[in-house]
């Protein structure tokens, strides 16, 4: 719907009129129109598909009133959802020591029910549903992706507070997950180039130095003394909305990735094969493969424990 409202926005504004919108945005739009006659500033939105001034009202309209369902989506989630017993316990995350939390939900059900009383850091990346809060404070990002090009998505910002990473900036969530991803990197290239000046002192020949990429990569992987960092995905459908964030954990040498994938029943992959289309939309073909295969891969998939009869 938003992408509709800013193509007319754009057909609007050049003077056209929607004429370049095609059948199916038309569409949209006429439903959009008709809902859009029903609300109490009728007389600023009757003519929005002639008038721009108009159709900026309703984006705004629109924008107020994706603020108060994310409110009330924060008030069922923390007086409903968060109440409800918790009558069993994933034994695969009870195995894992863990240490960081980036959570994608708004509520905090790894922290009540399994880091009670541990030293864990955490981080809710769209924000955390607390019920003290009001329309004004309320943290959660409820948004879409960026749809426009490198281009337009720096010039043409009239519906930025819909999308992602407007809302996770003015909402202030996400704050601590870079600093993980820095701590990563920095502990990854203080010993790359520890080991860089080591095998520089050990190799004078040719061709040890044309296999030193090799050589660094076997002491990251068969090394225990090398900063490696264990990441374990549980939930989460690694779709592309959240590409970004992904990307930066998966995609570094020093992390061993774990994606655990629900199933049915012992031969059941379906979930397995949608994670490996969405990894292969994150990072595509040639990456998946190497991080999945070989004596250096970074990524597992792992099979969920069956819950016992």
């Amino acid at each position: 719907m938003i992408q509709v409202l800013d193509s007319a926005r754009t057909e609007l504004y050049a003077g056209r009129k929607l004429e370049g919108l095609n059948e199916s945005q038309r569409d949209i739009f006429n439903n959009i129109n008709k809902s859009a006659s029903k609300h109490k500033d009728i007389n600023l939105l009757l003519d929005i598909n002639k008038n721009a001034n108009s159709l900026d009202r309703l984006v705004q309209i629109l924008n107020n009133d994706l603020d108060r369902l994310i409110r009330a989506l924060e008030i069922y989630l923390t007086e409903f959802v968060e109440k409800l017993e918790i009558t069993s316990k994933n034994p695969d995350i009870m195995k894992l020591s863990i240490d960081h939390v980036l959570s994608f939900n708004y509520s905090d059900t790894y922290e009540r029910n399994y880091g009670a009383k541990k030293d864990i850091e955490y981080d809710y990346i769209h924000g955390k549903a607390t019920i003290t809060n009001t329309v004004e404070t309320c943290n959660m990002v409820l948004g879409i992706d960026e749809y426009l090009d490198d281009v337009k998505k720096n010039t043409e910002l009239e519906f930025l507070p819909f999308k992602k990473i407007y809302q996770r900036i003015y909402k202030s969530t996400g704050k601590h997950y870079l600093d993980w991803i820095d701590k990563i990197k920095y502990d990854y290239v203080d010993y790359i180039i520890k080991q860089q000046h080591n095998l520089h002192n050990r190799t004078n020949s040719s061709t040890d130095s044309q296999h030193c990429d090799y050589y660094l990569k076997r002491t990251i992987f068969k090394n225990s003394y090398a900063p490696k960092h264990n990441l374990y995905i549980f939930g989460h459908s690694l779709d592309v909305t959240d590409k970004d964030i992904l990307k930066l954990f998966i995609c570094n040498d020093n992390v061993q990735t774990k994606i655990y994938y629900y199933r049915e029943n012992d031969h059941d992959k379906k979930i397995l094969g949608k994670l490996i289309k969405n990894l292969i939309v994150i990072m595509g073909q040639d990456e998946l493969i190497r991080r999945t295969s070989g004596a250096f891969k970074t990524i597992e998939f792992i099979p969920q424990t069956l819950p016992s009869n």
